[in-house]
């Protein structure tokens, strides 16, 4: 019993100075394929209106002259 008291006085005495660190490092890159083909079909729809425009105008530039 004595020596177990001894002990614990010791180690009481000592002092933990170390540092335990972890780091996680993760990286995840998700895509939704549902967003890019509504962007993809947003400039296509962009794109077209503006062709047909420009046909348009073209075509009331010639019946003028």
């Amino acid at each position: 019993m004595t020596n177990e008291l001894i002990e614990k006085k010791g180690s009481s005495k000592a002092v933990n100075t170390t540092n335990n660190i972890r780091v996680n490092n993760r990286f995840s890159l998700t895509i939704h394929f549902g967003d890019s083909l509504n962007l993809l079909a947003l400039l296509a729809g962009v794109y077209i209106i503006k062709s047909i425009e420009k046909k348009r105008k073209q075509k009331q530039k010639a019946e003028k002259m």
